[in-house]
């Protein structure tokens, strides 16, 4: 029965990732900005973890932002997660040398600057890839098995297309939005944080 699995979502105010974990009748837990990562304990017997830690400070597009960049803040919820991680995984049976947890995964934008703490990521993909009409290039560190790729969908000149803005691009278009300047950009942002459905859909029937 998949209810007794257990389904860490860290960082997470719109669990997104792990919706194709909650409708196959998975237990996910949430830990957004309440109680947030940093005051959370994980309970026993997790079967997964994703985390969504923020990628603010380490997006490239922070060299013109008002608020100057910090690493160190950018680092601290990742910390959490990870620290979260490890105490799932220092529940190592006795005799047996098998990691309790199934699968991790710590995800953030492709172009960011994260790879510079945790080295080269796992994996990569780009949305387009699993028939997305738009790009985000992201990328996943940890220990899980990779999605696969659907082979009809992976065509380089389809995808130079998106890259080039010869399809529409809904989720970077301000007109879809109602209200101020800033709101519609609050509402776009909302909407990027968002993982494509496809795509949660495939990692999910690789690490059940």
């Amino acid at each position: 029965m998949f209810s007794m699995k257990k389904i860490l979502h860290l960082c997470a105010d719109i669990g997104s990732d792990s919706q194709p974990y909650r409708d196959a009748g998975y237990e996910v837990i949430c830990i957004g900005k309440d109680p947030g990562v940093e005051n959370y304990h994980p309970p026993k017997d997790v079967y997964g973890i994703i985390a969504n830690p923020p990628c603010t400070m380490f997006s490239i597009a922070r060299t013109c932002a008002k608020t100057p960049r910090d690493l160190r803040e950018g680092m601290r919820l990742v910390k959490e997660c990870l620290r979260i991680i490890w105490e799932c995984q220092y529940d190592v049976e006795e005799g047996k040398l098998i990691c309790p947890l199934k699968f991790w995964v710590i995800e953030n934008p492709a172009t960011g600057m994260l790879k510079y703490f945790l080295g080269n990521p796992a994996f990569t993909y780009c949305p387009s890839e699993f028939g997305a009409p738009f790009t985000k290039r992201t990328s996943l560190w940890g220990k899980f098995n990779l999605p696969k790729k659907p082979f009809f969908l992976m065509n380089p000149l389809r995808n130079a297309s998106l890259a080039s803005g010869k399809y529409s691009n809904a989720l970077t278009s301000l007109l879809k939005y109602k209200g101020t300047a800033k709101e519609k950009r609050e509402q776009q942002m909302h909407d990027r944080s968002k993982v494509y459905e496809p795509f949660a859909q495939a990692f999910f029937e690789e690490n059940q």
